[in-house]
């Protein structure tokens, strides 16, 4: 999994046409998955604002996630990017990583219920 993420980074990096944007969509999909290298890699994206609007507040909340796992770096880059946050963005970025990630696509709906079965009508045997 980690080849592909560096793939994925790197094709990202490189400007190959469509890359960029396929590569941060299934790094984004492994993040919300909760793979923490992707977390990571998301929150990098996030706190230097590559292909996307800087947020600093989303890019502490993968590190949360990512650190939470045990991935080393990102406890180094949430403890560095929690020193030049405010304390209410450090508070809003904790309340989204303990937030739940929904992963459904927005087009899954609820499978339909079974149909009511109803026996056949029993008909008197006549000899």
């Amino acid at each position: 999994m980690q080849k592909a993420l560096v793939f994925l980074i790197l094709s990202w990096l490189s400007g190959v046409a469509g890359a960029q944007e396929a590569s941060l969509e299934e790094m984004r999909q492994a993040a919300e998955k909760g793979n923490p290298e992707a977390q990571m890699e998301v929150g990098i994206l996030y706190e230097f604002g590559y292909n996307m609007p800087k947020n600093t507040v989303s890019a502490l909340m993968w590190y949360v996630r990512s650190a939470e796992q045990g991935n080393v770096l990102a406890v180094k880059r949430r403890d560095q990017l929690k020193a030049r946050m405010t304390a209410q963005e450090i508070d809003e970025a904790q309340k989204l990583a303990s937030a739940p990630l929904t992963t459904a696509p927005p087009t899954a709906q609820a499978p339909m219920p079974a149909p009511a079965v109803t026996p056949p009508e029993e008909k008197p045997v006549t000899p």
